[in-house]
Order: C-alpha cells, then structure tokens, then sequence
C-alpha cells in the first residue's frame, strides 16, 4: 500500500508540474527552445507544465525568432505514395554534398495521389507551406508534421489561384484564392473574380470558413506567389488596362488590398516561363526559359512605391559537365549572394546547383532512397514549433 501511494504521489506531482519541482519554468523553456523542432510534438505529452510551454505565444516567438535567422533549405519529395519533407541549413550551400538524413515526417496529405499536389507548392511563408489540388487547400508545418485541409473552395469553377501569406502584425496566416471565368486564346480579357480569404490565426478561434473580399484592380494571376516580407504577397499577373499590360500584383495580407505594380518598359510576362523568386527579402522576376542558355536576367524590385527595378544578369555556367540533360527553375537567391537553381523533373539522383559569378557547384541530396518521384528544393524555410 505505501508503494502504490508514493508511485501515486509522484504520479500526481508529474501531473501538476513536469519537472518543475527540480527546475524552474524559465529554465525549462530555455532548453526547450534548443530542441530540434521535430522534438517539439512529443513535448506535449511529458506533462502540463511542458505542453502549456511550448503552446504559448512566448515560446512561439522566441523559437521563430531564433528560426528566422537561421533559413534553411527545404526538401520536399515522394517515395511510395508517401510525402516526406526535410530541412538542411542554407549555410553550407557551398560544400559539392549535401547529407540528407530520413529524419523527416511521412505525411498522407489527400486522398488522392500525392504527386499531383506536389508540384503546386507555396513558398514557404513564416514557417508554414500550403499546397493545392484542384479545390481543395492543404496548409502544413513540415516541423511538426501537421496538415490542415482548408474547407472545399466556394465555387463550381475548376480553375483556381492560390495564394498564401502572414501578417506579424495581427500574428495571422491567410490563404488567398481567386477563380477565373474563361480563358481565351486570342488576347481577349480575361480577370478574376470570386476573391475569396481564409484566415488561420496562432492559438486564436477563428471561423472557418471563406469569405468574400473585393478587388478594385482587375487582373489575371499569370505566376505563384513569394512573400519575402512579412505582410504581402507578390504574383505576376496580366491586367485588362491599357497602361499596365503586364504587372506585379501586391496583397496586403492584413488590409485584404491589391496593389499593381507597374514593370519596367520592355518587360513582360511570360505564360510559360516568367516567375516570381525572392532574392535576399525583395522580390524578382524572372523568364526561367532563360535558364537554358547560360544567361538569366533578374529584375529585382527594390522600391514598391516608385517603382523602382534593377537588371541582374546572372550566369548559369552549369551545362558542361555538371547538370546533364535537365531542365531547371531559379529559385532565389540566399544571403551569401549564392543563386540556387533545381531542375524539375531530376532524371537519375536528386541534386541543385549552386552558382556565384562564373562558379557553380552541384549539390548531391544523399539518402532519400529508392523510388523517389520528385525533389523540389524550397528557400528560406524557417522551423516552426507552431501547432496547427
């Protein structure tokens, strides 16, 4: 009997507390904060003191702040129907070997096939990514392993514009989806419509549900969306006036607005091969069909409001040797002025190519395995402790 009440009594103590009664609540956060973020799902379940630690907002923004100086690349990639993600800091870019451990979370994210998701990913934004299929709009934390699958789309229409974003202001993820009417193949007008908003808010109860907002700016979403900074989300779009023709658009994530951003003179979109990339926090445009001949002309923007743009030329000096016969997107450029091309449809083992002025070194994934379908490599991911 005075066994079973002390196992009880400790039991009880567990319970109340964690490890409290050794160590004192600042501490316990101060080494949690220092656990891999795949660590942090089980921490919840070690006692309340813990689970209430690394569910509050404190432990969230101190563990982002942390996270966001130190980008990392992400993996992303299939075997067996199952869909894993990785993340590598982006400070060893250059070394010719990049070690990739199966340390990652295998995640059944739709019933459908997987890959049909895959290839529709967001850039990563404030830790979270957000896919699409068809109607149906999957947010997840790779860190965590989580997926939310967002409400059926409110519309009968099957073409679709996602787009996602997060205000630090309002500490508000929000998913923007757009349809379009028609498309035509003699240059008539054509804009969205059906502007509608989802909004994810940390540790917050919102409604969910889709709701409708208004666009004083007629345009047809042409690229994907970056968000670099916090709070817009820039896309290439085509606009039905006169004086734009080809612009950048910017949504304010918190305000719900849209805003054209006019192009330089000359400059154009491109349906089969302009993108949006970020490029150390500003967003680019670039025509990824230049890729393939050794040249590749960037515009960043680096003033909104003017707007202002500069011309990079960067040099993809790749084909001899290093890459084969493959096809390769641009996907921004990280701190250390490195630009990181991917190709799209990898043909014999996953790799990237790291280029800086006329130097690129090709970057082996090593351990995924056999029977991968894909590798898309993301930038800038930052490792969220954030539950969903």
């Amino acid at each position: 009997m005075n066994r079973v009440k002390k196992e009880n009594d400790l039991q009880k103590r567990d319970d109340d507390d964690g490890s409290s009664s050794y160590l004192s609540k600042e501490l316990v956060e101060e080494i949690l904060l220092k656990l891999p973020t795949k660590s942090i799902p089980k921490l919840i379940v070690v006692s309340k003191l813990w689970s209430s630690i690394v569910r509050s907002k404190k432990f969230i923004d101190l563990y982002m702040k942390r996270s966001l100086t130190r980008p990392c690349f992400l993996f992303l990639f299939n075997r067996d129907d199952v869909q894993f993600y990785h993340s590598a800091t982006q400070e060893a870019a250059a070394p010719c070997c990049y070690t990739c451990r199966l340390s990652s979370f295998p995640l059944s994210l739709i019933e459908t096939r997987i890959s049909s998701l895959s290839f529709n990913v967001s850039q990563p934004v404030h830790g979270f990514i957000c896919c699409q299929d068809l109607d149906k709009v999957v947010v997840l934390n790779p860190s965590t392993g989580q997926v939310l699958v967002l409400p059926q789309v409110r519309t009968r229409r099957t073409q679709i514009s996602r787009f996602f974003g997060y205000d630090s202001i309002r500490d508000e993820y929000k998913v923007l989806c757009m349809t379009v009417l028609q498309v035509s193949d003699e240059d008539e007008p054509v804009v969205s419509e059906e502007h509608q908003v989802f909004t994810l808010g940390v540790g917050k109860k919102k409604e969910a549900t889709w709701r409708m907002i208004e666009c004083k700016v007629p345009h047809c979403p042409a690229t994907e969306g970056v968000c670099p900074k916090n709070g817009v989300v820039y896309y290439g779009a085509w606009s039905n006036s006169d004086k734009y023709g080809s612009v950048i658009v910017a949504f304010d994530v918190r305000l719900e607005e849209f805003t054209l951003v006019k192009l330089p003179l000359g400059v154009k979109i491109n349906d089969s091969g302009s993108g949006l990339v970020s490029c150390q926090g500003k967003v680019a445009l670039v025509n990824q069909n230049q890729s393939y001949h050794n040249k590749l002309n960037m515009w960043v923007l680096e003033d909104v409001d003017k707007p202002e743009w500069s011309k990079i030329s960067v040099v993809v000096p790749f084909w001899d040797g290093l890459s084969g016969p493959e096809f390769f997107h641009c996907r921004g450029a990280i701190s250390s002025d490195e630009f990181i091309f991917s190709p799209i449809y990898p043909t014999v083992r996953p790799f990237f190519i790291v280029s800086k002025e006329d130097i690129a070194t090709r970057v082996e994934i090593e351990g995924l395995g056999d029977n991968f379908g894909f590798v898309i490599v993301l930038l800038d991911y930052a490792e969220c402790p954030i539950f969903l």
